[in-house]
């Protein structure tokens, strides 16, 4: 297991975390065996291919997906399998989530002022009618939308907009961890910088952690201050961004990089994009495993792979 190389608080520890839909034969592993922390106050990027375990990985922390191995540890208690009902209601207001899709992670049939106040309604059931709509107004301030817009519905919102209503109703609840899921990749690229730098100041202003999900290295190298990237429900290089960007070791990594637009139409004429050939390893006789290339880098190799790389 990877152990970070400075000491800093631990908000999140995940030890070998295995998540498996389905049962049998029709069983299939979607996350295999992974294991991150995220310390209190930074980002924390997971990137990889559609398809790659990253949503899934968001989703078991979330406790939306049932793990099949491993441990999920927040403030160094158990969160994932069964779990009394009071951390339960601990986990769902300090731990929300920011959902890919604006349009459809909105109930289209509630105004906004019942979407943002929803987790409210449930969770902290001693406040006054006076006091919940003073924090759904709040909310909306703080994202940058108006205070008349609860009286309306999903449906007249653009999709910057929407996104801005599901990041109110994450912030209402005062998480201390946000997991973002791709939250710019269904909007127009004008609003994605909006949108990232609203985070970002929320970040500065409350003290929150967040674990950013995405399939864009670019947007990582902006906004994340440590990436894990993944390839088929493993983890095979993590550490600080611009080091894992700048001396990317692992053969997948260096496919995801070249795949990075660059505003420069020369270089994109004559780029040539790395293509990630799994067969070009031989674990056969010499597995891989966890290696400390640089102190914070971590890449998933074996033994001569590691003295190449």
């Amino acid at each position: 297991m990877m152990q970070p190389t400075e000491e800093r608080e631990v908000l999140l520890d995940v030890k070998d975390l295995h998540v498996t839909f389905g049962k049998g034969k029709k069983a299939f592993e979607a996350v295999k065996g992974v294991d991150f922390q995220v310390f209190k106050g930074e980002t924390f990027g997971i990137v990889g291919e559609s398809g790659s375990g990253k949503t899934t990985i968001g989703r078991a922390i979330m406790r939306i997906h049932p793990t099949s191995g491993g441990e999920i540890l927040y403030k160094g208690e158990r969160i994932n399998g069964k779990i009394s009902r009071q951390l339960d209601r601990k986990v769902i207001q300090e731990i929300q989530m920011i959902f890919q899709d604006p349009m459809a992670s909105l109930n289209e049939r509630a105004k906004v002022d019942y979407i943002v106040s929803e987790g409210l309604v449930n969770i902290k059931k001693g406040l006054s009618r006076k006091e919940r709509q003073d924090k759904v107004m709040q909310a909306l301030s703080d994202v940058g939308l108006l205070p008349e817009f609860a009286s309306r519905f999903p449906h007249e919102f653009s999709g910057g907009q929407r996104q801005r209503i599901g990041i109110a109703r994450a912030l209402i609840m005062e998480p201390e961890l946000i997991i973002a899921d791709e939250p710019i990749s269904a909007l127009d690229v004008s609003i994605r910088a909006q949108v990232l730098n609203l985070l970002a100041d929320l970040q500065k202003e409350k003290g929150i952690t967040y674990i950013f999900i995405a399939h864009d290295l670019s947007v990582m190298r902006y906004f994340t201050d440590r990436i894990a990237v993944v390839h088929l429900g493993k983890i095979v290089e993590l550490g600080n961004t611009e080091e894992i960007i700048t001396n990317a070791r692992h053969p997948y990594t260096k496919a995801l990089i070249s795949a990075i637009p660059m505003p420069d139409p020369e270089h994109e004429k004559n780029k040539v994009l790395t293509v990630y050939d799994p067969s070009q390893h031989d674990y056969d006789v010499d597995p891989p495993s966890w290696h400390e290339i640089v102190p914070g880098h971590f890449v998933l190799c074996n033994d001569r792979e590691a003295e190449i790389w």
